[in-house]
């Protein structure tokens, strides 16, 4: 009895489901704040200089490959460089928010 009454109620949701618009079904997939933030912001580097764009009032965080934080900084425009001269040549690993990303110093 348990079995049937399941089953109908998963056939009455595949039901509506698939008669359900695509244009409907998709709203809910929409981009979230969160994938806005990381299309957003923009990081580049060149030699010990990161570039970072569109991160007014986020906080930066530099990791080293093993974890180790070893850089932080609120940014406080729009758009910024920040030295890096002082970490050692190699793989760090940049948050800004949500947004994270591999960079190589040289």
């Amino acid at each position: 009895m348990t079995k049937t009454i399941l089953n109908i109620a998963f056939g009455f949701l595949f039901t509506i489901l698939a008669c359900m618009p695509a244009k409907m079904m998709a709203q809910d997939y929409q981009r979230t704040p969160i994938e806005t933030e990381q299309s957003a912001v923009s990081v580049s580097v060149s030699e010990s200089t990161l570039h970072v764009k569109n991160a007014d009032r986020m906080v930066l965080e530099v990791f080293s490959i093993t974890g180790e934080k070893v850089y932080t900084l609120r940014i406080d425009s729009a758009s910024k460089n920040i030295d890096l001269a002082n970490l050692n040549k190699g793989c760090y690993i940049v948050r800004i928010g949500k947004y994270t990303r591999k960079i190589y110093l040289k």
